[in-house]
């Protein structure tokens, strides 16, 4: 008699769903969320930390109910960073049927998916890339969780200028991302009188860094900005430190500093890294001490922005979706994050509003000290 009732009662809530014209991905026990995201390819060091903590914190929301009920399950597949393996991914995800979309990494491959996304209707909740083109106009299907490479280059020149260092090398990686970062470094130094002293390119795979970085050293800039990937940045550095060549090393978030000083170990020291996340070892902010608590008992001895940011990633999802309500559609999951103004996930906050979906500007900066320990 039990089991029936329990079938029955399962039953009326499909029938219930149904009738209201459930969204795809929605069922009565679950909500589908995609996953585009790079697993062996130039980021995927950084992306192991951030979803090692991401996958922690909706294990722990679905061991407590999930959201209204339902468990969050994330559909994932490899892009290996190459957008025209997103575009596969996507129209997968498409057939598959999901809710929404979620962390997509990579610059080309948040650029190779949005179109599918916004004529499609599916919102992508954060993504990876800082890129301008994702943050200077809003796109209605796109939630932006973090500061974008603009701010972070912005607030690099800033300093290099009150630093009083005028002369800067910029080396970029040869892809989307790198060409969007080189544009905002080139009108950042322009709007703080910096002398850019070279601009040079580098492959993917990093195969030509030494000549790259020879040619850098011969500038004899007093600083090198450096708008590269996890995957290539060991290389980068290697390769300059070989050159001989004395000068300031900058680099963007995305590097992940930790991943840098294990490739390449003191090489890395007095490297200065922007960072878009709260500091991962102060305790004394809220969703660090939440985060650290959570990944310990899996075993994770060394935190990370990367594991910060993928802790904040899945915490605002799920606030989001609480947000969208028990019946969840793509249209309320937008209007849902469209009216969180001011919202404290625990010392970091987002604001969004209908106009404006880029939820934060944080952007500090931090030098790579000694064991590879991050100071500010």
């Amino acid at each position: 008699m039990m089991l029936f009732q329990r079938s029955l009662a399962a039953l009326s809530a499909l029938f219930a769903l149904a009738a209201q014209g459930a969204a795809p991905g929605v069922t009565a026990n679950e909500i589908l969320i995609g996953q585009d995201v790079d697993l062996t390819g130039a980021i995927a060091v950084r992306m192991k930390p951030l979803l090692q903590a991401a996958d922690a914190y909706f294990d722990k929301v679905n061991a407590a109910g999930g959201v209204h009920g339902r468990k969050i399950k994330v559909a994932r597949l490899d892009s290996g960073n190459k957008p025209d393996k997103t575009k596969e991914n996507i129209k997968a995800f498409e057939k598959q049927g999901v809710f929404a979309m979620w962390a997509i990494s990579g610059t080309g491959n948040v650029g190779a998916a949005l179109p599918t996304l916004t004529e499609k209707r599916i919102p992508l909740v954060g993504s990876t890339s800082g890129a301008d083109s994702f943050y200077a106009k809003r796109n209605p299907m796109l939630i932006n969780l973090k500061a974008g490479y603009g701010d972070e280059i912005r607030r690099m020149m800033s300093h290099l200028k009150d630093t009083y260092t005028t002369r800067v090398s910029i080396v970029y990686i040869d892809n989307g991302f790198g060409k969007e970062a080189l544009k905002s470094a080139q009108e950042a130094a322009k709007a703080n009188n910096l002398e850019v002293a070279s601009v040079l390119s580098h492959k993917e795979d990093g195969s030509d860094m030494d000549a790259v970085a020879q040619a850098t050293a011969k500038a004899k800039p007093a600083a090198v900005l450096m708008l590269t990937l996890s995957g290539p940045a060991p290389k980068m550095i290697d390769a300059y430190s070989k050159t001989g060549h004395q000068a300031q090393v900058f680099a963007l978030s995305i590097i992940a500093s930790d991943a840098l000083y294990k490739a390449i170990g003191d090489k890395s020291r007095g490297v200065i890294v922007t960072q878009v996340m709260p500091f991962p070892s102060d305790r004394n902010i809220a969703i660090v001490r939440e985060y650290q608590d959570l990944v310990t008992p899996k075993g994770v001895k060394d935190f990370s922005h990367a594991g910060v940011e993928g802790y904040v990633y899945a915490k605002a999802l799920v606030e989001g979706l609480q947000a969208a309500g028990r019946n969840p559609t793509r249209e309320s999951l937008i209007a849902a994050f469209e009216k969180m103004e001011d919202k404290n996930l625990g010392g970091f906050k987002l604001s969004f509003s209908p106009e404006k979906h880029n939820g934060s500007d944080f952007v500090e900066i931090t030098m790579i000290g000694r064991e590879g320990k991050l100071v500010r």
